[in-house]
């Protein structure tokens, strides 16, 4: 019997703390007033007497926290219309809030306007997906999402897009108190996200990807391409939108040799090692760092080969 009755109890209290495991894991709604009365009962007299405290009551304080994601991933190409860029704007702690959003341009230009996704469908519609009012969303429930769409009409290839959210409370340092201003009249924490979100999304123009045109040349003193003969390659890049970290690599063909000191980029003479200069020669093909090129840019890399 005392085996069973170890079991049972055994099994109570693993529940118990099964239980309690559980339920530490979920949220208390912000504006929860938690309620607390104590008891004491007592003998006097050779009676058995029972009194209750006074009560008191807390309310569980509004915790402040944002995410914000975009949809998708890489460059948005602008083509002139208004592009659609989504992005999901979710209230990821334990009140009701409504946040702040705004959009802008990283280098200036018009304001993109922002608007809210209604039937969550990821196509914008004008018809359909009214503007986020005086730039703030509705309130939105604990754990709600919102999904909305920055409207970009114009931009560049080095231009970007920048999307921040704020709840409304406040925002700030995790910890920043807002006294009262909590759901239910409770006191709003600024948690860990600092109640703020931010999305860059690079921007670029439709059409502007750079092209690159090789061509070559044979000298030879009786004409042709025979051993001995050399073979000069000629490597034009155009960036018509720029572009970021550009590197121009061509690999010596087969039954060729390079050239020493023939690589060359907008004329001007390279060495073969990997030295401060920006190309290098490392015995299977030829490399040069353009770096960061501005739009509308050509740049021409030659280097020379020796057929065997």
């Amino acid at each position: 019997m005392d085996m069973i009755g170890n079991a049972v109890r055994s099994i109570v209290v693993l529940c118990m703390a099964t239980c309690l495991s559980v339920g530490a894991r979920a949220q208390t709604r912000a504006g929860t007033p938690i309620v607390n009365t104590a008891g004491l009962t007592y003998e006097t007299g050779g009676e058995t007497r029972a009194l209750q405290s006074n009560t008191v009551t807390m309310l569980v304080a509004e915790r402040l926290d944002v995410r914000l994601v975009r949809e998708s991933d890489g460059p948005v190409a602008l083509d002139g219309t208004v592009a659609a860029i989504p992005f999901i704007l979710t209230n990821a702690d334990n009140g009701r809030e409504a946040f702040v959003v705004t959009a802008s341009l990283a280098t200036g230009g018009r304001t993109p306007l922002l608007a809210i996704d209604s039937d969550g469908d990821g196509q914008y519609d004008a018809t359909r997906d009214a503007e986020v009012v005086e730039g703030t969303t509705p309130v939105l429930e604990p754990g709600a999402t919102l999904r909305l769409f920055a409207l970009v009409a114009d931009g560049s290839a080095s231009d970007a897009l920048v999307v921040t959210a704020r709840a409304t409370t406040g925002s700030g340092t995790a910890g920043r108190a807002f006294d009262g201003q909590g759901d239910g009249g409770g006191d709003a924490v600024v948690g860990p996200t600092g109640a703020a979100a931010s999305v860059t999304v690079p921007l670029r123009t439709a059409g502007a990807d750079p092209v690159l045109v090789k061509t070559q040349s044979v000298a030879d003193a009786a004409g042709g391409a025979r051993r001995g003969s050399v073979i000069t390659y000629t490597l034009e890049a155009r960036f018509p939108g720029g572009a970021r970290d550009a590197v121009i690599a061509d690999r010596i063909p087969a039954g060729t040799t390079f050239v020493p000191g023939s690589l060359r980029v907008d004329n001007a003479v390279l060495t073969d090692a990997a030295d401060a200069d920006s190309g290098r020669f490392d015995g299977e093909g030829v490399a040069v760092a353009l770096g960061d090129v501005g739009a509308a840019s050509i740049h021409v890399v030659e280097f020379k080969t020796q057929i065997q």
